[in-house]
């Protein structure tokens, strides 16, 4: 419970940007076609396969001399293979005033498993990396426990080359551009 603390704690910039990004419920009648590959977990559309991304960042800092540094802002990216596995990674960077720059990187590999239009990731392994300017004890890495990986059920839909992704926690919400 602490390591999602913390967690919070250090995104909270990233959260009202992503908060920002998040869209309505996705209507699945309006959900991207296309061949499915196969895999002993079902069909995964082919069209999903591969790594999608986004990011997000705001403006500058400057103090009251006018020296700049760069802004807060995080990235988060899904890898969709054919196979049903999936890695999911979450960047985050906010400079504190007075303190510095947090960043900390979360990291979850696991299975995918298709509905429809939804995709319900299934982490079995992550970890939790933190560089803290302002609390150098909340810097370090740290194994997710069993209990901290719960699955994650993910509305989707294609708008062309993008993948718009809605997540009711409001975490991955967004559209994601292939990298």
């Amino acid at each position: 419970m602490l390591r999602l603390r913390k967690r919070r704690a250090a995104g909270i910039g990233l959260a009202v940007l992503a908060g920002s990004l998040v869209f309505g419920i996705v209507d699945a009648s309006s959900q991207g076609t296309g061949p499915a590959t196969r895999s002993h977990r079902g069909a995964m559309p082919a069209a999903l396969l591969g790594k999608w991304g986004f990011a997000a960042a705001s403006g500058d800092y400057c103090d009251p001399l006018g020296n700049c540094a760069p802004g807060s802002g995080g990235s988060i990216s899904f890898t969709f293979r054919a196979d049903g596995r999936a890695e999911y990674s979450l960047f985050q960077s906010s400079l504190v005033d007075g303190c510095g720059q947090i960043q900390s990187l979360t990291l979850k590999t696991g299975t995918v498993t298709m509905d429809d239009a939804t995709i319900v990731f299934t982490p079995k392994a992550g970890s939790y990396r933190s560089v803290n300017g302002c609390r150098p004890d909340l810097t370090g890495l740290w194994k997710f426990k069993p209990g901290d990986l719960k699955p994650v059920s993910l509305r989707w839909e294609l708008e062309g080359r993008r993948l718009r992704l809605t997540d009711p926690g409001g975490e991955a919400s967004g559209v994601y551009g292939r990298k």
